[in-house]
């Protein structure tokens, strides 16, 4: 029994020993990989550098009509500033390949500083003798602004003697530098073939974009995790998502080859479900057309159902105005008879009073007895009486509106709308029909 117990100490410890001795070969290749890796990348930009810097070289000139502080013949800061970029920028997978910003690139090297269009033919960069590069449009418009302002103003700065009469200076919008200029200098500018080979190379380079893991930076995200299905780079798959915890890692081209289908399929189910919505969209816009037609409709139901009832109100209005004409015209006239006899019997008192002091005055007794005796007869009768006058009386008229409440009641319920859902005969896409049947009242 001891001796098995020490065959299996002894079997553990050789097994303990291998695995140590193949996680130390393991630490070397990846050691040895980081350094290969590292060299590479200073060889490319050494590289990158050197032909740079023999390019700037091959395109420096010397003008002889500059003016001012003649221009540090070193590499241009623009060649200068692209040696930075693709320093500053990820280079490479291999030696064949750099990964830079196209768009910065571009900005940077391949527009014009004044008028910030892209360089092309009709827009070839001249270089200025302080070699800085601009399109032929702004030089020209350089060269046409600085002979207006000769002709209209005078210039502080003195040309040479032997300069041409139509000279002029020109000013480089970067460095203020100036030179001395004629029609045919600007003309016979030479190009910056280093800026047409860089057009060359953007418009005759392969462009794919490289995506970077967001955690680590400038590691490509060259493997993809299928149970988080997200896209890992190579440090993820050592650190965040390790085989051993249960998470299943591939390359990325293998897991784009397995789920391009799926994701063939779901952006054709996508695209199908967004024509199917489209189409319900339209129809909702017909539908919403329909509606405002019905709505038009039923509101010209409204004004001629309310312009019948209003007519019909009107009419009684006008009928119940002539009632009370009628009714208080007829008591009027009756008062306006007794008016009238009242005035009969005043005036004829008055006359018979007026000839009764006339016969007293002249002393006629026949005619003043004769007189007194008409009058006594006259007033023998019963007194006349007025109603409204004696005894307080006076006739009053009402509007009877006992069916007032029933009408208030009745025309405040009085209409009604009523929606129904009809069946439709529109088909989905899956090939059933939709209908149902519903009406509702609004008061």
């Amino acid at each position: 029994m001891a001796v098995v117990v020490v065959v299996v100490v002894v079997v553990v410890v050789v097994v303990v020993v291998v695995v140590a001795a193949v996680v130390v070969i393991v630490l070397v290749v990846v050691a040895a990989a980081a350094s290969i890796q590292a060299k590479t990348k200073d060889s490319t930009t050494a590289q990158l550098q050197n032909a740079d810097m023999a390019s700037a070289k091959a395109a420096q000139f010397e003008a002889d009509d500059f003016v001012g502080a003649k221009p540090n013949m070193a590499p241009s800061m623009a060649h200068l500033s692209l040696q930075e970029e693709l320093r500053g920028s990820s280079l490479g997978l291999n030696k064949r390949s750099m990964v830079l910003d196209e768009d910065r690139f571009e900005e940077q090297f391949l527009r014009c500083p004044v008028c910030r269009e892209r360089f092309d033919n009709d827009k070839l960069p001249r270089m200025l003798p302080c070699h800085h590069s601009f399109c032929r449009i702004c030089i020209e418009h350089m060269y046409t602004t600085a002979t207006e302002h000769r002709n209209n103003f005078h210039s502080s700065i003195r040309l040479p003697i032997s300069a041409p009469v139509s000279a002029v200076n020109v000013s480089c919008p970067t460095c203020r530098g100036n030179f001395v200029a004629t029609e045919d200098n600007i003309r016979r500018l030479p190009t910056d073939h280093r800026v047409v080979q860089l057009m060359d190379f953007v418009n005759h380079t392969e462009r794919y974009t490289v995506t970077f893991c967001s955690k680590h930076s400038l590691q490509p995200l060259n493997f993809f995790c299928e149970p988080c299905v997200k896209p890992v780079c190579r440090d993820c798959t050592v650190l965040d998502h390790k085989e051993a915890e249960g998470h299943l890692v591939m390359d990325l081209e293998d897991a784009l080859a397995k789920y391009t289908p799926v994701l063939d399929s779901a952006i054709a189910e996508m695209d199908g479900e967004a024509v199917c919505l489209e189409e319900k969209r339209i129809a909702l816009e017909a539908v919403t057309a329909a509606l405002d037609k019905i709505r038009e409709s039923l509101l010209d139901e409204v004004k001629t159902c309310m312009t019948r009832l209003r007519k019909l109100l009107d009419e009684r209005e006008k009928a119940l105005e002539a009632k009370v004409h009628e009714e208080a015209g007829k008591e009027q006239g009756k008062l306006v008879e007794k008016a009238q006899l009242l005035e009969s019997r005043r005036h004829t008192l008055m006359e018979q009073s007026e000839r009764l002091k006339r016969a007293k005055g002249d002393n006629n007794v026949e005619e003043m007895f004769r007189i007194h005796q008409e009058v006594r007869e006259y007033r023998a009768g019963p007194p006349m009486r007025i109603r409204e006058v004696d005894d307080g009386l006076l006739t009053s008229f009402s509007l009877n509106t006992r069916d007032e409440a029933m009408l208030s009641s009745r025309i405040k319920n009085f209409g009604d709308v009523t929606s129904k859902v009809e069946t439709t005969s529109a088909r989905l896409k899956s090939g059933k029909v939709t209908s149902f049947s519903r009406s509702t009242s609004h008061r």
